[in-house]
Formats: C-alpha cells, sequence, structure tokens
C-alpha cells in the first residue's frame, strides 16, 4: 500500500500530465477534450506446496497506468462499439503502461506517461479518422449517442489500514496443510495455495476529479483429485476468497473443509456417469448465483448494447417480463459487507470517477435498467450508476461488481426439495437433480454464435420420486438465457455471499455475488468435455510423516 506522501506526490504529476495532453494539435484533426489516468500500484505474494513440499514462494510489486484519452467531443468520440474492441497486443500504447515503482525519482514515471499520451493520441486519431470513414459503406448505429457524459467532480481519499501479512507463517500454513493433505488415501495428489492482493487505486482527470482508493484480497486454495480405474480424472476444489485475513480458517477449520472435499471426492470415484439430463433441477445458492451471473449479468452491461457483433438480449426490453416470479436482481458496489463478512467486489468509485451505487437490473420480475459507464447506450438522458471496471490497462466497460438476487415469498431448503419431487411426479421424470456446488461457468454474448451459456458442475445428486439422493458425475448444466429464466419457479429464502473472479474484455475482476438457492422446473445437462488419462506406471512414494522435533529441556540448577 502506497503511504499518504507518496500519493500526494504522485497526484500532481499525473494532473500535469493529464492537462498536457488537452495541449496536443495535428492540423486536421480533431484535439482532445478529455485526459484520464488511472494508477494503481499493486503487492502481490504467492506460495504453492504439495506434499510437505514449497513448490513457489514469491513476492511482487508493480504498478500499471490506465489511460482513457478522448478526441473530438463528448457528443462524438473515437470510441466504437463500447470500447468491447479494442483489445490489441500490438498497439504501441501497450508497452508503456507499466511505469516505475521508484517513489524517491519521478522522472521515469513523467517519460513513461510522456510516451503513454503521444502513442494513445496517435492510436485516437487513427480511430476517430477510422469511425468516419466507415460511415461511408456501413451505417452508424451509435450515431446521435452521446459518446460521453459529464460528471460531477469526484473528490476522495481514503487511506485505509491494509492487513499486515506474515509470508512466512502463510509458507508454513501451506506445508503443514499440503503435508496432511498427502497422507489421505487413495488420492493421485493435492497442493494448497496462499495468494495476496493488495492495491492502491489513483484516478485523476482533467475534469478535476481525483480518487484514492486501496482494496485487498487473500485466497486460499485446495486441490484434490483422483484417477479412476478408467482414466477420469476427478477432483475437488477448495478455494476460498476473502477482503479480510480474520476471515481465512484457521488449520484446524481448514482440514475439516477438506476432510467434507475428500468424502465428495470419494463418493464421486463410485458414482455413477451420465451423459445428458433434462429436467427439474435445484440450484443452490452458489450454482444459482453462477446461473444469474451468466445468463443475466453479462447480458445486462450496457457497453455490450453499443456493440454491433454482440445478441444484445434484452435491448429495448425495459418494462418486460423477465422472471414469472417477483425476482429483484441489482448490482451495488457499495454494499461492502454482507453478513459480517467483505464483499470482494465492492468499491466506492469506479474506474471512470463515478461513485458507484446501486442499480436496479430486474424489479419483481420486471427489467428495469442496465449496468452502466460514462458512455451512453441510447438516445436522451444517460446517468452512469458508476459500473465502469478494468483490471489494468484495457478500457473501462461495465462490469458486475456486488449482485445481489432477491426473492419474495423464499422457501426453506427442505421446503424446495419437497418442491423439487412435486415437480418430478408431475412431469413423470424418473429423477430430478440438486447441484450442490460449481467450479465456475462461462457464456457467448455475441451474435456470431448461439446464445447461450453453461456451468461446471463440481458435486450434484439425482433425486428419486422417494426423496433418495444418489452422487452423480459427468455432466454441466447448459441452457439459454430466456429460457432458462422463464423456467425459475421457486426461490430460496436463505441467500449466501459467494466472492469470486470474473473475466472479460476489461480482465479478471473481483466480484461478490449473493443468491438464493432457486429451483427450475426444467434444465438441461450435457456430459463434460474429458480427456481420459493413463494410469500411472510406477507406484506413488510413500509419504514420510514427519515428527515435530522433541523440545530440548533445560534442567535448572537447585537452589
Amino acid at each position: 500500500m502506497l503511504t499518504r506522501a507518496t500519493v500526494e506526490s504522485l497526484i500532481p504529476i499525473l494532473q500535469r500530465d493529464a492537462r498536457r495532453a488537452r495541449s496536443m494539435r495535428v492540423p486536421g484533426f480533431p484535439s482532445p477534450y478529455f485526459c484520464s489516468f488511472l494508477l494503481k500500484d499493486i503487492d502481490t505474494f504467492n506460495t504453492w506446496a504439495s506434499a510437505g513440499s514449497t513448490c513457489r514462494s514469491q513476492t511482487d510489486r508493480y504498478r500499471t497506468v490506465c489511460c482513457d484519452l478522448r478526441v473530438g467531443s463528448y457528443e462524438y468520440d473515437q470510441v466504437t462499439d463500447g470500447g468491447l474492441r479494442e483489445v490489441d497486443d500490438e498497439l504501441e500504447s501497450n508497452s508503456f503502461h507499466t511505469v516505475p515503482i521508484d517513489d524517491t525519482a519521478f522522472d521515469g514515471l513523467r517519460m513513461t506517461l510522456w510516451k503513454l499520451l503521444e502513442s494513445k493520441f496517435r492510436e485516437a486519431l487513427s480511430d476517430f479518422n477510422q469511425r468516419q470513414a466507415s460511415r461511408i459503406s456501413t451505417p452508424d448505429l451509435n450515431r446521435g449517442i452521446r459518446s460521453f457524459v459529464r460528471v460531477k467532480r469526484a473528490s476522495s481519499r481514503r487511506f485505509a489500514r491494509l492487513d499486515v501479512v506474515d509470508y512466512e507463517r502463510w509458507s508454513r500454513f501451506c506445508k503443514r496443510a499440503s503435508l496432511w493433505m498427502s497422507m489421505l488415501p487413495r488420492l493421485s495428489g493435492s497442493w494448497v495455495e496462499f495468494d495476496v492482493s493488495q492495491e492502491t487505486r489513483i484516478f485523476v482527470s482533467t475534469e478535476g476529479s481525483v480518487t484514492v482508493q486501496n482494496a485487498q484480497v487473500f485466497s486460499l486454495s485446495a486441490n484434490l483429485h483422483k484417477l479412476t480405474r478408467e482414466g477420469s480424472r476427478l477432483e475437488q476444489d477448495l478455494v476460498i476468497n476473502v477482503g479480510s485475513l480474520k476471515e481465512l480458517p484457521d488449520m484446524a477449520r481448514f482440514k475439516k473443509m477438506i476432510l467434507e472435499k475428500y468424502e465428495q471426492l470419494m463418493r464421486l470415484s463410485r458414482a455413477r456417469k451420465i451423459h445428458a439430463f433434462s429436467g427439474p433441477v435445484l440450484l443452490c445458492a452458489g450454482p444459482a448465483g453462477l446461473l444469474f451471473h451468466e445468463a443475466v449479468g453479462h447480458r445486462l452491461e450496457a457497453s455490450r448494447l453499443l456493440s454491433s457483433g454482440e445478441g444484445q438480449t434484452f435491448k429495448d426490453q425495459e418494462g418486460k417480463e423477465i422472471f414469472k416470479l417477483p425476482i429483484t436482481v441489482r448490482d451495488d458496489p457499495s454494499m461492502h459487507s454482507y453478513r459480517g463478512k467483505k464483499c470482494i467486489g465492492a468499491y466506492m468509485y469506479d474506474d471512470e470517477g463515478v461513485r458507484g451505487r446501486s442499480a436496479v437490473l430486474i424489479e419483481d420480475g420486471i427489467l428495469k435498467g442496465f449496468l452502466t459507464t460514462r458512455a451512453a447506450h441510447k438516445k436522451g438522458k444517460h446517468e452512469s450508476n458508476g459500473h465502469a471496471r478494468t483490471k489494468q490497462h484495457q478500457r473501462p466497460i461495465s462490469r458486475m461488481a456486488v449482485t445481489i438476487i432477491e426473492g419474495k415469498k423464499g422457501l426453506s431448503f427442505e421446503r424446495l426439495k419437497a418442491r423439487l419431487l412435486q415437480e418430478i411426479k408431475r412431469q413423470k421424470k424418473p429423477f430430478g437433480m440438486i447441484v450442490y456446488e460449481t467450479n465456475g461457468g462461462e457464456t457467448d454474448t455475441t451474435n456470431y454464435d448461439f446464445q447461450a451459456f453453461s456451468g461446471d458442475i463440481a458435486y450434484a445428486t439425482l433425486v428419486y420420486p422417494n426423496g433418495r439422493e444418489v452422487c452423480i458425475r459427468g455432466v454441466n448444466f447448459v441452457g439459454t438465457p430466456l429460457q432458462a429464466l422463464s423456467n425459475v419457479i421457486a426461490v430460496g429464502d436463505t441467500p449466501e455471499l459467494d466472492n469470486g473472479y470474473c473475466g472479460a474484455e476489461s480482465g479478471l475482476l473481483p466480484i461478490s455475488t449473493i443468491s438464493p438457492a432457486v429451483l427450475i422446473n426444467n434444465l438441461e445437462l450435457q456430459g463434460k468435455d474429458e480427456e481420459l488419462v493413463t494410469p500411472s506406471i510406477l507406484a506413488r512414494p510413500k509419504i514420510l510423516k514427519r515428527r515435530p522435533r522433541p523440545k530440548r529441556r533445560v534442567r535448572r540448577p537447585k537452589r
């Protein structure tokens, strides 16, 4: 974390160069009307251990700058497609996004900013001319929609005290935990990893905005895997992402969580493998949150409404029914904690200097709005709700932060399961399914391919009409957004927080999802893409249990 003195030294440098950018001129070309810098100073630590041995232990510190230089005017500038198509590894400006970390001499920073501004200006002029030229043969569907909207000047300097991390302690923790895990019988392998990211973000703009924020994420992960006789690699992952060291488990709690994963892995190794399924499915809180994130969240990012390459599932659908139930979906970056746990997706100001505020996306099943940035997504009045985000140097686009799903008349898990059994009998299905855990998901929002989403199932059971549950493996859930959402017939009454990461055009970002369980009357599952592996030729080495050294006795002289 940067000290207050260092931050106060960096701000004037960034402000001065942002103002200098406005003075750049090339005859016959538009001039810059806006410039902002987003500087991120990041400290990381990572340690990884297996079988009681440290495999990696490294610290790193780096500093990046994202420069948003716009030419033309607020009404019309060079940015097209909502900024989604600007990721190009061959751009000259990519060479100047990493800046020096020396806080005793800032000349290196100033030189890099100068080169960055030069290359950004040339690229902006080229993009502006290309946008103008393309109008000759292709209609500009965003013509008349404001490229960038003015906002009030933001001023906020927050210097939160970040947690002090004992690197040696966590290296020992991973070694001890991995040694204990390696002694669990019938495993093919296992590992434990601890990761820390602590950053200071400084934002300045030619509009006079200055914001300073701090963020930290701690991740404790573990993997257990087993190779079956037929060559299938089965895995169980434990991933804990938190915003405070206090929220991480101690060794006793960690071992208990690992044993639960181990027992699930052993059940999976004996489980029935199925290849396809279509019928009623009960998604527990975590998998339900993933469904909403993939099926709804990405399609409500307003930046996608500006791209001709996007499917734009919900464009011009405000006021129309999305759910048949009174379900509300909102995204609130200002929700920093939930039931005593920190939301790692939360922040005060987004990466365009706009205060993050709650955006009601769906209210009682009716579409109300979108996640917006300062780029208007339709004609008329526009106001950003502060959801512009970027990982490093990519253009900030609208992204989820803390997504909350709420349903009226929620049911307990027992009643949801009872409803599931009723639905199985009503549809005359041989069984239904409960998805307890997922590893992640993906979706495609472009119009080039199918509008679909998928979720990687980590642990699920078949549920027979008499209530009996049997562990199964081999499938993931898939679906199309509108069909899946309209099939939700009940929601739970116990929302749970799930901290994770989401990848999109502007990079991999921390997010939080708060969701209850949901019951879907019909969801399709398809076989996993699996590559079989032949068994090991050599027998696995025996792990020698290491006993702690006895404490040395010190005899005290008799008095």
